[in-house]
Order: structure tokens, then C-alpha cells, then sequence
């Protein structure tokens, strides 16, 4: 009986399934059971398969599994997911006619005993991927001796936290034919490892070994395998000089190691090679079509990020059809390899940073017309774009990015979910109907696109990722509101777009109008940026409602009105830029409720979300339907599956901290910053700002700003940049201001802060030191030349002298003026008034006279 693929809502299993006791195949895998498992399915003593795999709700569980023993026929046991009790293992060694055993994903921790007695001697397959184990532990000390099992073929340890080195007595399981080790702390292989005669697939990919490759594979069985997986290690050196045990591969994957040197000849002697990934290395020299010509069942070449040319005749048509080709930073250029011109089977393919100069040839649009997933980005690739790269390719992914581009943005296909054109010559208005109703990413950014965001932006119910920067876009953000038409303004549905949307990038695009409506509903957003437009109005009182929002930029706008209390609600702020705007009011004293600026940003917070969107090819990470003809081993592989596909993206953020504007990419994620300069704030700075511990900067100059600078500043122990400068502040510098070690740009300047320069070393090393107090004259000691005991002595003296000589300069001045207009007042007087002028001079003349006459008469007498 199968069950499996239904969907039965959590229920348990029914107790009656344990009194069909003639059923020999039970399968409920996947079927959202849940719940114990009756211990009654030990009855079906006939039962030869029994599937219980439960990875979906809440799943199954068993606290004790002895029922199983019961099942003395049994061939075929699959409980992944299934949470088991701790004697599995000695209940599971009851079924002498056990083949095929998975406990994938059933958190296992105890390490397993050896039984006194084995009897899984039929076993043939054993999975227990993705148990703990109270990992991390040495894996000889892990498993009992299945390595001794005869007929032993297959082993999946993936993901157990393994670590050291395989044990020597791996080499007496020499029926073992497919060993998976991926995802482990491994380091080595056994000295015994060439026992292993029938080994064909080697998984052994993400563990931490290292050393010399060649050395590594000295050490496989000399029989030839069929697959070898290693990418993800730290292995150095070169390839071999030979193909030696190599020679039988159809999948080589060793790509993210160290590996380097030139890529060997014998790499084209692989003919039954279908997948060659060599990514992330450091090998470097020419891949001619000598070493490809021979490849004819080729499906996957990967050879990003080395340092490779390839160069192959213009007109050579490879013997191959790739699926997938990743490679990125290859030279390829400066002509567009017009061997890729045969390769109309590829789904994947990135020639992204490969030097390509050149337009893009007719045949193009045809040959990849069936292309998924396209990425031709960082290239100097010119032209107009055509209609018919619209109509012809089917891609779902297209990165055009960074090129030469020219021409206007046409309406998209209906399939396509990311569009990166970004860093292009693209000009003319946005399409009136963008089409694609399934389009996540629009990527436009440095452009010269202009004219409105149409209205149809509205439709795109799917949008994640939005940058819409540095372009010459005006008008005000289209209004996404859906009104209903019987006018029923009160309620306005908002249309999809607000759905998904985690980033909106707007700043420096002209753009004007309020602070957009249809944000409200976006609580997925996290990235915000609308710096160096026209916006205007004050911010809205819902903005609290953007719980998930870790970066808001407003920068350079024209929104007036109070900082809104609200937006101190938002959790994941860390990034808080209203810079150059009209604020005014105070600073909300509750800023302190922005706890994701008390604690230092990790690599994996909400912004390191943002910061890496985009897509990068690897080929480690993604599979395609390949099927081999090996013999008794065929072998499948899953795929192509788009969602293990890397993410990068080459977009900076402007951010202005310790005085100057510093450009930020990927460092964006541990950034933990205010900036509220350049508006009308005022009243005091809130104390307990010093409680956002990870702040790195601090910008509040070019305000009014009173009081005091908080005593207990010196707690922001993270701050490198602080800025206060151009305010009205008072009091002392505080002392604690000396404490931050990470403090390497400081401005107090132009303020009314008084008393002695708080003294300490971190202080000392920071540049331009006097710069940093100028405008403050109440300010003495070092590094101003004032001294501070001097200066305290001297000051009430100093000040009265000071009003003194101010007093009698006043005094004299208006004497002096006083004296000047008397004089005029006369002289204007005698000039214009005759018979005054001549009175006055009689008058004159008469008191001389009577002067002179008593003067003679007194020196008669004498």
C-alpha cells in the first residue's frame, strides 16, 4: 500500500494499518503524518519495504523502536525525518534481511556501540546524513565496524559533523562502490584508502582538507572512478603531470580550493567526462580547443574565477552541447567567441568579466534563445539593444549589466523574474507596460532612463529587489493605491507590490512628492533609500508599521516636520540617515528603543541580505539532469535547480562618516549609523544615547542643539566618527569622551563649550587636533595653547578689564564726535549768517580790547 505524496494534515497514523498482517509494502512517505508511531506496525512480520519518511509538518516520532524486531523480513527501511529513540541501533541489528536502511534527518546524537553479535549481513545501503551526533567528534570512535559488512556498497555520512581522519580498517570494506562524505571537518584519507578496488563515486566535497592534491590522489584505489567530488576544501598544488587513476571520470568537481598552476593536457583525454568544475582556484595559463576536443559528452564546464584565457579559432565548433558554462573572469575576448555560436543547448551560462569588447553578433538572440539563466555583466559590450531580445530569448534570468548598451528599455517577456541592466548607456522613458508579472529584481541603476516610474510599476506583485538609482527619473512615485470604483475612498487595497518588496533603491533620481503611500504595507522591507531627490512633506506616523526596515536613507530631500517618534519603534534600524533635510523639534528621547543599534551587526543579519542580491554561476552548486550508461552503476543527478545559485552584486552605498564621504559595499552589513546633520533640530541630546552601544557614527552637526553633550557618551564603545560641531552646546567636554578606543574622528568645533579639554590617549591620535575645538573660547589645555590654570585666575580680571577699556573707548568716541558736530553746528553758522558773523566778531573785538586795557592799567601800577 503507498500513501506516499498526500497530504493528510498532521493526522496520526491509524493503529488499525498494524492488523493488516499479509501487507508487504508500506509506503507513507512524505504524507504529513504525524505523531507516534504505533508500535502495532510490528505485526506486518510479511512487511518487506517500510517508508516512513516524514519531512513535512510536524512529523513522525518513536520513543522506542524494539517493535521493528519484529520484522524479521524486512529489506528496505526508510525513516527519514523520523525523530528515533536511543536503542536504534541495537533494534535495527534484529533484521538479519535489512538491505537498504535510511535515518536521514532523524537527529541522531549517540554515538552507536558495537553489538556483540552482527547481523546486518545483507546490508547494502546505509544513509544517516544529516544527524549530529554531538558532533563534532572523531569519526573512528562514531559508527560500529560497518566498514566489515560484506556486501556493504554504500555509505551517505553527509552532514554528521565528522572530523580527523577516515579510519586505517575503512580499507577492509572493499565491496564499498559509493562513499558520501560531503559537508564534514575531515582532514585526510587512510593510508588503507587503495583497498577500496570497486570505489567508483568519492563525495568528499565542503571538509577542511588540505596539503598537496597530487599527494591526495596517490591515494585512491588505483581501479577508476567514476565521479570525484572535492570543492569546498583548502587543497594547494598542482594537478598531476599525468592522468594516471583519472583516466575513467565522468564528473571532476574540485572547484573553491587553492589549487593551481596550468591546466594539464590530459584534462582532453577525459572522453567520458560530462562534468568539469575547476571555479574558484588559482589556475591560471591558456585553455586551447586541444584540451576541449576530445570532450564530446562534456555537460558542464566550469572555470570562473581563475585567471584563464581560452582560445580557440573563431570559426571551431566544439564536439560537445554544454548544459551549463560558468566562465566568469576567463578571457574570452576582445572578439565575442564565436565558438559559443554552436551551444544552443546551454540552460546556464555566465560570461561575466571575460573581456569581451565587442557588439553582440546577430546570432546571438537565436543561439540562446532557450537559455534560462544569462549573465554577460562587467563587459564593454556595445550596441542598441534589439526588440527581438525580448521576443526570441526565454530567459529567466538576464544580467546585462555594466556594459555599453544604448537604447531604450522595451517591454520584457512574461517569464523573465530578474533584469539587471544596470551600468549602461540605456536612455528614453521606462516602458508603459513593463510586462513580466513574475519579474522579483529590476536592476537599473546608473543609467540615463528619465521621464515618471509608469503606473504599471504597481503590477508587479512579485518585486523584491527595486534599484532605480542615478538616473534621471522625475515626478512624484506613482500612486499604488487601488480605490475601489463604487468610491469608497476608505478603503483602498493596496495592490501587490507591496507583497515581497525587501529593497527600494531611489536615491539620486530627481524623483519628487510625499513619502510614498504604498509603503505601508511593505513589511518585508529592509533597504530604503531615497537620498538626493526632491521629496518633500513629514514623514508619516505608520512608518513604525516597516517593522523588518534595517536601512533608511532620506538624505538630501525636503521633508520638514518632527522627527516622528514612531520610527524609534523599528527593531532592525541600523542604518539612520535624514541628513540635509528641514527637521525640526527635538530628537526623540526614545532613539534608545533602536536595539539593533546596541548589538554589532553579524554577517548574517537582514542587511547582508540586501547587500549580496544579485546572481553569480557556480557550478559546485548546481546540478542537471545527466544520465550515464556505466555499467551495473547509472547514476542521476538532480537539476538544473536555479535556487542554489550564489548570489554577488558590485553596488556601493555613499555614507558620510569621520568627515569625508567613504564608499561602502559589502561592509554596509556591519555599518550602525545616525546621521541627522544639516536640519533645525533642537533642545538637548538625549542621554540615554549612549545606550546604542554599536553606534559607529554619530552625526548631529549643523543644528541647534542645546544643553549639555551626555556625561556617559564615552559608553558608545564602537564609535569611530563623532560629529556635534555647529551647535549651540554648553558645558564641559565630558570625560568619558576619552574612552571609545575605536574614536578616530572627532568635530566639537563652533559650539559654546567651556573648561579643560578632557586629557586621555585615545584623543591624542586623532589629526588636525585644534581643528577639532576651534570656536569654542571657553576651551583651555591642550592641544589649544590656552592654559587652563591661567586661564581660570586671570578670567574675572581679564573680563573687567576688558569692560573698562570698553567703557572708555565708548567715552572718548563720543566726546570726539561731540566736539566735531559743535564745531560744525559754528561754522556753518558764521558761513551763512552774515549779521551774526559780524556781531560775533564786535563782540569779540570789544572783550579783547576791555582785556588789554585792564591789562595795562595793572602793569602801570606795578
Amino acid at each position: 500500500m503507498s500513501l506516499a505524496g498526500n497530504d493528510f494534515g498532521g493526522e496520526p497514523i491509524p493503529e488499525l494499518f498494524g492488523e493488516l498482517k499479509s501487507m508487504r509494502h508500506l509506503t507513507l512517505g512524505d504524507a504529513n503524518f504525524s505523531g507516534l508511531v504505533p508500535p502495532h506496525l510490528g505485526n506486518l512480520s510479511r512487511l518487506i519495504d517500510l517508508d516512513l519518511t516524514s519531512y513535512k509538518g510536524p512529523g513522525l516520532y518513536s520513543t522506542n523502536l524494539a517493535w521493528l524486531s519484529r520484522l524479521a523480513n524486512l529489506q528496505h527501511l526508510y525513516l527519514g525525518g523520523l525523530s528515533t529513540a536511543f536503542d536504534w541501533a541495537h533494534s535495527l541489528n534484529m533484521l538479519p534481511s535489512l538491505q537498504h536502511l535510511s535515518l536521514r534527518n532523524c537527529g541522531l546524537r549517540n554515538a552507536i556501540p558495537p553489538p556483540l553479535h552482527m547481523n546486518l549481513t545483507s546490508l547494502e545501503v546505509i544513509d544517516l546524513s544529516g544527524n549530529p551526533f554531538n558532533s563534532p567528534v572523531a569519526v573512528e570512535k562514531l559508527f560500529w565496524p560497518f566498514w566489515d559488512f560484506p556486501r556493504l556498497e554504500t555509505i551517505y555520512l553527509e552532514s554528521c559533523g565528522l572530523q580527523g581522519i577516515l579510519p586505517e580498517y575503512m580499507g577492509n570494506s572493499t565491496s564499498l562502490v559509493n562513499l558520501g562524505l560531503n559537508f564534514n571537518d575531515l582532514t585526510g584519507l587512510p593510508t588503507t584508502f587503495k583497498r577500496l578496488s570497486n570505489l567508483k563515486f568519492l563525495y568528499l566535497a565542503q571538509n577542511n582538507i588540505s596539503g598537496d592534491i597530487e599527494k591526495l590522489l596517490d591515494k585512491l584505489p588505483d581501479n577508476g572512478l567514476y565521479v570525484l567530488e572535492l570543492y569546498g576544501n583548502n587543497l594547494e598544488g598542482s594537478l598531476p603531470a599525468q592522468k594516471g587513476r583519472l583516466g575513467s571520470l565522468y564528473n571532476l568537481r574540485i572547484s573553491n580550493n587553492k589549487i593551481s598552476g596550468d591546466i594539464p593536457l590530459w584534462i582532453g583525454e577525459l572522453t567520458n567526462l560530462t562534468s568539469l568544475e575547476l571555479d574558484s582556484n588559482n589556475f591560471h595559463g591558456v585553455i586551447t580547443q586541444f584540451h576541449l576536443a576530445n570532450l564530446a559528452s562534456l555537460k558542464i564546464l566550469g572555470l570562473s574565477h581563475n585567471t584563464l584565457a581560452i582560445v580557440a579559432d573563431h570559426n571551431w565548433v566544439p564536439p560537445f552541447k554544454l548544459m551549463i558554462a560558468g566562465l566568469k573572469s576567463c578571457g574570452l575576448g576582445p572578439k565575442f567567441p564565436g565558438w559559443l555560436r554552436s551551444q544552443d543547448t546551454i540552460t546556464m551560462m555566465d560570461i561575466s568579466n571575460t573581456s569581451i569588447a565587442d557588439s553582440i553578433p546577430d546570432w546571438f538572440w537565436t543561439t540562446f534563445s532557450n537559455t534560462r539563466y544569462f549573465v554577460l555583466s562587467g563587459n564593454q559590450i556595445s550596441g542598441v539593444l534589439p526588440a527581438m531580445m525580448n521576443e526570441k530569448m526565454v530567459a529567466e534570468v538576464r544580467d546585462f549589466s555594466n556594459n555599453l548598451l544604448e537604447g531604450q528599455l522595451q517591454k520584457v517577456p512574461e517569464n523573465l523574474t530578474y533584469l539587471d541592466l544596470s551600468k549602461n548607456n540605456l536612455s528614453g522613458p521606462l516602458p508603459l507596460d513593463f510586462g513580466a508579472p513574475f519579474l522579483e529584481s529590476l536592476i537599473l541603476f546608473e543609467n540615463s532612463l528619465s521621464g515618471k516610474i509608469p503606473q504599471s510599476f504597481c503590477q508587479l506583485k512579485y518585486l523584491e529587489f527595486v534599484d532605480l538609482s542615478a538616473n534621471l527619473l522625475q515626478g512624484p512615485f506613482p500612486n499604488c493605491l487601488n480605490i475601489s470604483q463604487a468610491g469608497n475612498t476608505s478603503r483602498a487595497d493596496l495592490l501587490g507590490v507591496h507583497q515581497n518588496i525587501i529593497m527600494l533603491n531611489l536615491n539620486d533620481s530627481n524623483l519628487s512628492g510625499m513619502f510614498p503611500l504604498f509603503l505601508q504595507k511593505c513589511q518585508n522591507l529592509i533597504f530604503l533609500d531615497l537620498a538626493f531627490n526632491r521629496f518633500s512633506g513629514s514623514l508619516p506616523a505608520w512608518i513604525d508599521e516597516l517593522s523588518a526596515l534595517a536601512l533608511l536613507r532620506l538624505r538630501s530631500n525636503m521633508f520638514t516636520g518632527e522627527i516622528p517618534p514612531q520610527l524609534t519603534k523599528m527593531k532592525e534600524l541600523q542604518y539612520l540617515d535624514l541628513a540635509y533635510n528641514s527637521f525640526s523639534g527635538a530628537i526623540p528621547w526614545s532613539l534608545v528603543n533602536l536595539t539593533a543599534m546596541s548589538h554589532r551587526p553579524a554577517d548574517n543579519d537582514s542587511l547582508s541580505y540586501i547587500v549580496y542580491y544579485g546572481w553569480s554561476l557556480s557550478t559546485s552548486n548546481v546540478g542537471v539532469i545527466m544520465l550515464a550508461n556505466l555499467g551495473p552503476y547509472n547514476f542521476e543527478e538532480s537539476g538544473p535547480d536555479f535556487s542554489h545559485i550564489t548570489s554577488a552584486t558590485n553596488e556601493s552605498l555613499l555614507v558620510v562618516t569621520k568627515g569625508q564621504q567613504l564608499e561602502f559595499r559589502s561592509g554596509i552589513i556591519y555599518m550602525v549609523n545616525i546621521d541627522l546633520s544639516c536640519n533645525n533640530l533642537t533642545g538637548h541630546i538625549p542621554e540615554d544615547i549612549s545606550m546604542l552601544t554599536a553606534l559607529k557614527n554619530l552625526n548631529l552637526s549643523w543644528n541647534h542643539l542645546s544643553g549639555v553633550i551626555p556625561t556617559n557618551i564615552g559608553a558608545l564603545q564602537s564609535i569611530e566618527s563623532l560629529d556635534l560641531s555647529h551647535n549651540e552646546l554648553s558645558g564641559q567636554i565630558p570625560t568619558s569622551l576619552s574612552a571609545p578606543a575605536s574614536l578616530s574622528h572627532l568635530n566639537l568645533s563652533y559650539n559654546n563649550l567651556s573648561g579643560q579639554i578632557p586629557y586621555g590617549n585615545q584623543l591624542r591620535t586623532l589629526d588636525d587636533q585644534a581643528s577639532i575645538y576651534i570656536g569654542n573660547p571657553g576651551l583651555c589645555g591642550p592641544p589649544l595653547s590656552r592654559n587652563c590654570s591661567e586661564s581660570s585666575k586671570l578670567l574675572p580680571d581679564a573680563v573687567d578689564e576688558d569692560k573698562s577699556l570698553s567703557d572708555g573707548v565708548f567715552l572718548y568716541l563720543g566726546m570726539g564726535i561731540g566736539w566735531v558736530v559743535g564745531l560744525w553746528v559754528v561754522l556753518c553758522t558764521f558761513l551763512f549768517m552774515q549779521r551774526w558773523r559780524i556781531i560775533c566778531f564786535l563782540v569779540s573785538d570789544r572783550l579783547y580790547d576791555r582785556i588789554r586795557a585792564s591789562f595795562t592799567k595793572q602793569s602801570g601800577r606795578n
